[in-house]
C-alpha cells in the first residue's frame, strides 16, 4: 500500500495548457518550468522559469534512435531513449519500462485509472501519475503530474519520461484515433498489479 507520509507531502504540476509541446508547469500556482519544442517538433525542452536552466531535453529523429539529455545525469551527454526507458519483464509476466534516474532506478507502467504510473521497484508504491486518464480525448482540462515527496532528486527525469509518452499517445492518435493511442501505450505498459491507491 501506499504510504501515508508520501500522500500527505505530494506535490502537484499543473500544466496551464493541455499540451506536451509548450507549455507552462506551476507548482502551487508558482510557474516552476517552461515546456518549449522546436519548430520541426523534434526537439522538446524543459526548462526552469527563473533562471531558464535546462533539465531536459528530448530528441526525436526518424534514422538514428531518439535521445534524452539531462545535465545533472550521464555527465550531460545524450542517452539512447530505449536505454534510459529500459523495456522490462516483470516477474508476473507483464511489460514495463525501467527509469533511470539520479536517484535510483524505478518502473514505469501502466495503471487504469491513471494511464501511466511510475512505481517503485517491487510494484507497491506510487511515485507519481496524472492526475486523471490522459487518454480521454473529451478532456479539455490540462493534466496534472502528482509525485511523491522525497523524490527531487529524479524530478527531471520523472517529468520527462511523462511528458515523452504522453507525447507519445498524442502523436499515435493525430495518426489514427484515440483508441490507437490507448493501444499503443497498453502494447507498452499494460496496466500493472498494483494493490495501493493513488498519492494525494
Amino acid at each position: 500500500m501506499t504510504s501515508p507520509n508520501l500522500k500527505s507531502r505530494a506535490i502537484s504540476l499543473v500544466f496551464e495548457s493541455n499540451s506536451m509541446l509548450a507549455t507552462t508547469i506551476f507548482q502551487n500556482a508558482v510557474p516552476v518550468y517552461r515546456v518549449s519544442t522546436s519548430t520541426h517538433g523534434s526537439t522538446t525542452e524543459i526548462r526552469t522559469t527563473g533562471t531558464d536552466m535546462l533539465i531536459a531535453r528530448i530528441a526525436r529523429k526518424e534514422i538514428f534512435p531518439s535521445t534524452v539529455t539531462f545535465p545533472d545525469m550521464n555527465g550531460e551527454k545524450s542517452i539512447k531513449i530505449s536505454k534510459w526507458l529500459k523495456p522490462s519483464e516483470l516477474p508476473d509476466g507483464l511489460t514495463a519500462a525501467t527509469l533511470q534516474t539520479p536517484i535510483g532506478d524505478f518502473v514505469l507502467g501502466g495503471h487504469p485509472e491513471y494511464t501511466l504510473a511510475l512505481y517503485t521497484p517491487d510494484i507497491t508504491t506510487l511515485i507519481a501519475h496524472w492526475s486523471q486518464k490522459t487518454s480521454n480525448a473529451s478532456s479539455t482540462s490540462p493534466p496534472t503530474l502528482i509525485i511523491a515527496s522525497g523524490y527531487e532528486g529524479a524530478h527531471a527525469q520523472i517529468l520527462a519520461a511523462f511528458v515523452y509518452e504522453e507525447q507519445e499517445i498524442r502523436i499515435a492518435r493525430k495518426n489514427g484515433d484515440v483508441a490507437q493511442g490507448v493501444a499503443q501505450m497498453l502494447g507498452k505498459y499494460p496496466y500493472l498489479k498494483f494493490g495501493g491507491g493513488g498519492i494525494m
